[in-house]
């Protein structure tokens, strides 16, 4: 399961579950429960109503519970609430908990050095000048019209979802100039931050590095992902920032990964001293990012998938060697020679998902399909509860803040297609 918390228009916590399970030839993905809560609930409360609905409700075991997914606030997780301990007691610790990877990723994202981050406060503090007042909005937007620009709107800066600052700095880059003649119009002492070559070119770097770490943020999206994708996403990434370092700390440092940056400096005369310092800058940085990568995400949490590679793809161990190195129990070893060696399937494997391919071969190969669908079931991210909370506030609005969204929430979430034919062939008035 995947549970997260927010608070809706009306102030009251909601708590969504979503769940993930074997059906038939393939995993599902749907809603378990919405629990719409009073604003004092506490940790004991919350774990009551999730029993009252999985246990009492949906007549389910907990002990069949294989993973348990949660963004790692201290809602969650604290000293205080404890209802993912709680949860795992109920589970007799058969399940395990996941800190979701999106949220991670995000908490790395932040790792700013300072001198950066007085960048992104001036950024903002320019952006909401202007988009706090819708006079200053439009007059800007006249301005680039007149101008001829691609863009002629500036994007609003929200703590809550930090990474949309890739696209607010890439705006502000793109209509540097407009914004300077806007601000020196306005007499604002905003307008001297542009006229700084070294803030506007740390603009330049801080719009590329938000934008790729954005782009690795939507990877780690969507449904029916398995953690392999994740775990390929994340140490590719890792691996990247090292790569970057190098070309950085070469006699001839290469800013290729960077395109805005890059194109920035061939279109201005930069001060060599000042380049050497926004290089220093920028390494301390993806150092930074680098170190915080490892704490959140430590490659002996991942060394499980590692010694079990072969669920990504058995056919890759041809050999009784290359059978005998992945250290599995000889009854394991037998059936994935034997899988390896079979064409037909091979063929299944290339045209079906993980999960499918996993279940469609469980009963001839019982113990390695169990083994892998275990790994594969459990959530990696609260993706499903986000995009919940996404279609809460659309059918939760200030003009309905006393609906109770359960019901509704179960309809927009619902991965069930109606039959239609036979709703339509239904009487609508049974007295006729």
């Amino acid at each position: 399961i995947q549970l997260d918390e927010s608070t809706d228009i009306a102030s009251c916590p909601s708590t969504l579950v979503s769940v993930r399970y074997v059906w038939q030839d393939d995993f599902i993905e749907d809603l378990l429960c919405c629990l719409n809560l009073n604003s004092h609930v506490t940790g004991l409360d919350l774990f009551t109503e999730l029993e009252k609905c999985i246990v009492g409700q949906y007549k389910l075991n907990w002990k069949h519970c294989k993973g348990i997914s949660s963004d790692g606030a201290a809602n969650m997780t604290g000293r205080h609430s404890k209802v993912i301990e709680k949860l795992l007691e109920a589970t007799h610790n058969n399940a395990l908990w996941n800190h979701c990877f999106i949220h991670r990723e995000a908490l790395v994202s932040k790792e700013i050095p300072p001198s950066l981050m007085d960048v992104l406060r001036n950024a903002v503090k320019i952006v909401n000048f202007i988009k706090g007042s819708s006079l200053n909005s439009r007059l800007l937007e006249m301005l680039c019209s007149e101008i001829g620009v691609n863009h002629t709107h500036l994007l609003f800066h929200t703590e809550v979802r930090w990474l949309s600052q890739g696209k607010i700095l890439s705006r502000v880059y793109e209509l540097r100039k407009e914004i300077y003649v806007f601000l020196i119009e306005k007499q604002s002492h905003l307008a001297t931050i542009f006229e700084d070559d070294i803030w506007v070119t740390k603009l330049a770097y801080l719009s590329d590095i938000f934008g790729v770490l954005n782009e690795l943020n939507l990877k780690l999206q969507g449904k029916n992902n398995d953690i392999f994708q994740y775990l390929e996403h994340i140490l590719g990434f890792q691996k990247t920032l090292l790569l970057w370092q190098a070309r950085l700390k070469g006699n001839r440092p290469s800013y290729y990964m960077f395109p805005t940056l890059l194109q920035h400096i061939e279109e201005n005369i930069i001060n060599e001293d000042c380049l050497k310092e926004i290089k220093l800058e920028i390494l301390l940085h993806l150092t930074a990012l680098s170190q915080t990568f490892n704490r959140y995400f430590p490659e002996e949490k991942f060394q499980s998938l590692k010694e079990n590679i072969w669920v990504k793809d058995p056919f890759a161990f041809q050999t009784p060697e290359s059978i005998i190195e992945l250290n599995l129990v000889p009854e394991e070893e037998s059936e994935l020679l034997h899988l390896s060696s079979s064409f037909t399937l091979k063929n299944y494997y290339k045209t079906l998902s993980l999960s499918t391919f996993w279940i469609k071969i469980k009963d001839d190969f019982p113990l390695l399909s169990r083994k892998s669908i275990l790994l594969l079931l459990p959530f990696t991210t609260t993706y499903l509860c986000e995009l919940g909370f996404s279609i809460l506030t659309r059918l939760k609005t200030k003009k309905r803040n006393r609906l109770n969204s359960a019901p509704d929430m179960r309809v927009a979430l619902s991965s069930c297609v109606p039959d239609w034919n036979e709703l339509m062939n239904k009487q609508a008035h049974p007295s006729h």
